[in-house]
């Protein structure tokens, strides 16, 4: 069963989505545990989450790689002697270019970042939820794992992925008692759009906030262990997906 106090683990936590999610949960009193590639953000977090009076374990960890996305559930544990969350969160936009004008090293990279570090990060937090009897996988996707964009096209590949996956994967761990959700929002005012090169067409309208999703992190976790919410889609009411 989850503890009292639901311990979070956040990978892909220093910036964007990441990191609004562990602030906003840290200051709710959840011990935290995030892991990201630039170490520098990180320890900041960890220092205002400490000054606080929270409880917090900030370390580098790159989880495309399995040794460190294994090192990142096992530290966590031995300092909270468990998990009861796993949010996978890493993911990065791609360049914004026709599928055959990638190198063969940006289209390698896209799938490890957006599709194979979520896969490691449930493989690595399974084994000990099981042990619990209960636990929580929350995968970030995209409003582009149901849908595409042309110019996209390694990072659409790498969220259908993802919620093919979790489809699967919750079908096979709810009686262990672990739930999946799936968060899927459509374009957000982080550093991902300035990575890909895209010219955000919602500069006058208002788009997503990281802590938006926050918020919708919030409200899952605190939801009863009986039922799990599947996939949660969200969009700012200026953004356009049409059709749906």
């Amino acid at each position: 069963m989850f503890s009292e106090k639901k311990v979070v683990a956040v990978a892909g936590a220093s910036s964007g989505i990441g990191r609004a999610i562990v602030l906003r949960l840290a200051d709710r009193g959840y011990p935290v545990s995030f892991c990201a590639r630039r170490f520098e953000l990180i320890e900041e977090m960890e220092s205002i989450i400490r000054r606080k009076g929270g409880e917090a374990l900030g370390m580098r960890a790159d989880m495309t790689d399995w040794e460190q996305a294994k090192s990142f559930v096992e530290r966590t544990i031995d300092k909270f002697g468990r998990i009861d969350v796993m949010i996978n969160n890493v993911g990065a936009g791609i360049k914004y270019a026709d599928f055959d004008d990638l190198t063969i090293e940006e289209i390698d990279e896209g799938i490890k970042v957006n599709l194979m570090s979520v896969l490691y990060g449930c493989r690595a937090v399974i084994p000990y939820m099981k042990k619990q009897k209960g636990g929580y996988i929350i995968n970030t996707s995209s409003i582009l794992g149901k849908r595409s964009r042309s110019r996209l096209a390694i990072y659409t590949a790498g969220k259908h992925g993802v919620e093919g996956f979790s489809r699967s994967l919750y079908n096979e761990v709810k009686k262990y008692g672990i739930k999946v959700s799936i968060l899927g929002p459509a374009m957000i005012n982080t550093e991902w759009a300035a990575k890909t090169g895209i010219k955000l067409p919602f500069s006058k309208g208002r788009m997503l906030e990281p802590e938006d999703i926050a918020t919708i992190v919030e409200f899952l976790i605190s939801t009863p262990e009986h039922y799990t919410v599947w996939s949660i889609d969200l969009m700012a009411l200026d953004q356009t997906i049409d059709p749906l």
